[in-house]
């Protein structure tokens, strides 16, 4: 079974550009306990939501530093490709694309092997054709030199 994290790692990201956004904007004042991380508050956040475990955050989280998504998590720094990225609808858009990108080049595949049986089609009879006719001008120069036809008679 091959489960899909598309949805999980556009969640990802999106919690943690809010966070982000929540972090500047706020002034946090002393609590008496130390304040979460911005890391922390997402994987809760999507342990609750997603129930996955924290071994699958991370390598989702993984997952959006190779992307370049995010440069990096401790501190958190986002890149511009990961606010244009999820402007673009995500990963989940990105997935429909590939699929539609996939049934198209499917297509243009069938279509493609439907016309080339069809040109087979059409060079094997222009061949015989061919060969009917070499066989048809062969026979009439041999009559025009030998002057008889196959039977034997002038």
């Amino acid at each position: 079974m091959e489960k899909d994290y598309n949805q999980e790692l556009d969640f990802i990201l999106e919690e943690l550009i809010r966070q982000y956004e929540l972090h500047y904007q706020n002034v946090g004042f002393f609590e008496g306990e130390a304040p979460k991380s911005i890391k922390e508050e997402v994987v809760e956040l999507v342990t609750k939501k997603f129930q996955l475990k924290e071994w699958e955050i991370n390598i989702l989280l993984h997952h959006l530093l190779i992307d370049k998504f995010i440069i990096s998590i401790e501190p958190l720094h986002i890149s511009l490709e990961g606010l244009v990225f999820r402007s673009k609808g995500g990963y989940t858009k990105n997935s429909v694309a590939q699929q539609l990108e996939h049934l198209r080049l499917k297509t243009i595949e069938s279509d493609l092997k439907k016309y080339s049986f069809g040109l087979m089609i059409f060079t094997a009879i222009l061949a015989l054709g061919t060969m009917v006719s070499a066989w048809f001008f062969g026979i009439e120069v041999w009559k025009f030199y030998t002057g008889q036809d196959f039977k034997g008679h002038p």
